[in-house]
């Protein structure tokens, strides 16, 4: 086993706080010191995030229906924050920032694979000219690829209903990006998928790093490719 077992830890997210959807905004404002709004992500939302956060790149797609109703709530400041994307009750993903002492140190929390973790292993094509390198064992199965400076690692296993379910995943992260931009980052970024669907996605930028992270990959993609 290479690429998995180098992989490091996803980041924490900082300061994520469950909040209920649907109780009266009024109840909330007198409450607590942080901001929240409801309904899908618009401007005046993110604008009024952006009045604490300065002029920090936020997503303009909360990643599901328009019809369902979201609320948005901001901890931190503009050097280390989480924005906690909720609805019907739960937080179903955040868009975090934290800074480090300097890019060596911030560059150790992207999780970034190199490619070197995977030569010699079989192959997947994953479309779009995009390799995919298959390691397999103790039933599960990792799908790594690099693209610039990225690197997809899928996680599924190679029984059951998870079968093939690294492949799949692989796949789907491929032919999305192929029509949307994602971050770009200074110097790695890394898109990570579990077995349950889960899916972080993460960049360096010089001492800070930025991630997104949802309850699927679909979500997370979304939500990472429309920051603006």
């Amino acid at each position: 086993m290479k690429a998995w077992k180098k992989i490091l830890p996803a980041i924490a997210v900082l300061g994520l706080v469950l909040t209920a959807c649907g109780q009266k905004s009024n109840d909330k404002a007198s409450s607590s010191s942080s901001s929240e709004q409801s309904s899908k992500v618009s401007s005046s939302s993110t604008d009024q995030i952006s009045n604490k956060l300065g002029d920090e790149k936020l997503p303009q797609n909360n990643g599901i229906d328009a019809s369902k109703t979201v609320s948005t709530k901001l901890d931190g400041d503009k050097d280390n924050f989480t924005i906690s994307y909720i609805s019907n009750g739960k937080t179903y993903a955040s868009y975090t920032k934290h800074s480090y002492g300097s890019d060596s140190a911030a560059m150790q929390q992207v999780g970034y694979q190199s490619s070197n973790n995977v030569n010699g292993l079989p192959t997947v094509d994953l479309g779009s000219n995009i390799t995919g390198y298959s390691d397999k064992g103790a039933g599960q199965e990792y799908i790594q690829a690099n693209f610039g400076n990225w690197s997809i690692l899928t996680h599924g296993s190679n029984f059951g209903k998870t079968e093939g379910l690294a492949s799949k995943q692989g796949k789907e992260v491929v032919a999305f990006i192929q029509d949307h931009q994602l971050p770009i980052p200074n110097k790695y970024g890394s898109i990570s998928v579990e077995i349950d669907n889960t899916a972080t996605i993460t960049w360096q930028s010089g001492n800070d790093v930025y991630s997104v992270k949802a309850d699927n990959v679909s979500i997370a993609l979304k939500m990472a490719t429309s920051l603006k």
